[in-house]
């Protein structure tokens, strides 16, 4: 009888070590995921440029003055951030869309963010809104995803709401850092999203920034209609969220286009984080950079 209770023991302790490994094979392998995930965005660069390396996305996208403009950003003060971003706005981040859309004709733009790690093409697919959910730039299965937009919203972002997707990183990489607008000191410091299309750059002015639910935002409200409109963005402007920032000296009307940015809130799956900002500037690129 011992000896049965002995194999028995025996049999669960091996059970139950093996049970162990696994569990931790599984959740290492994930952990390396999430650490390593989005490291094929570091080549396009190499992808897009003569062959010049560099540890930044967009460096070899830029022509050298478009690179020290935008170094300078990242370095600057509070104080110095609206004279800076007009700058960055002023050569239109260098991105050449003409080499991009021989990779993959489905980027379409790209967003920065200043003092963020945002700093990367925008893509939409014609056929799965979910493919870039896993997939990257190059349409390689990537853990990360991409930086999206799903078909229900315009490439030209005419639309009164234009919803861009982004996972939330553990390595900070896509929309992780967009949870550093947590912090009112550096939401007040960081007021501006920019958004590059062929022919022109966009720049937002971030008004809100605070924790949502699940829904489907576009799915959820009509925003053709003014009524509706009206009563998203007086809940926008001023949400309930006890960890929300904003800005109470700006005004959005429904006469207004607005850009939210989605991201996960950790393993929290009924909740989601949102950065939003409303359009303040539509200028066309200049002749230099419709050329690249």
């Amino acid at each position: 009888m011992k000896k049965d209770r002995k194999k028995l023991w025996a049999a669960i302790w091996v059970v139950s070590i093996v049970l162990v490994i696994a569990a931790l094979s599984v959740l290492c392998t994930y952990l390396y995921k999430m650490y390593t995930a989005g490291h094929g965005y570091d080549n396009i660069s190499s992808l897009v440029s003569d062959g010049s390396s560099s540890s930044s996305p967009t460096s070899s996208l830029m022509s050298e003055s478009d690179t020290e403009v935008q170094t300078d950003n990242k370095n600057n003060s509070s104080a110095a951030a609206s004279s800076s971003a007009k700058k960055v706005d002023a050569v239109n981040h260098g991105v050449n869309f003409t080499e991009l859309q021989k990779i993959n004709t489905d980027i379409y733009a790209w967003i920065y963010i200043p003092n963020t790690n945002v700093d990367y093409p925008i893509l939409q697919s014609a056929d799965d809104d979910a493919f870039y959910l896993s997939h990257d730039y190059k349409k390689d299965y990537e853990f990360a995803g991409s930086i999206y937009t799903e078909k229900i919203n315009k490439k030209d972002f005419s639309d009164p709401n234009t919803l861009v997707y982004g996972h939330n990183m553990l390595n900070g990489s896509m929309f992780r850092t967009l949870h550093d607008f947590r912090k009112p000191e550096f939401f007040e410091q960081n007021p501006y999203i920019y958004v590059y299309l062929p022919d022109r750059t966009l720049t937002y002015e971030i008004f809100s920034a605070y924790e949502y639910d699940d829904r489907h935002i576009m799915y959820s409200f009509d925003f053709s209609d003014k009524e509706v409109y009206a009563e998203y963005l007086a809940y926008a402007t001023n949400p309930t969220d006890s960890m929300m920032c904003n800005r109470r000296d700006i005004s959005v009307t429904t006469d207004d286009k607005i850009i939210t940015l989605s991201t996960c809130l950790g393993n929290i799956e009924t909740s989601r984080y949102l950065v939003q900002g409303v359009l303040i500037s539509d200028e066309p690129a200049t002749d230099t950079d419709k050329g690249k």
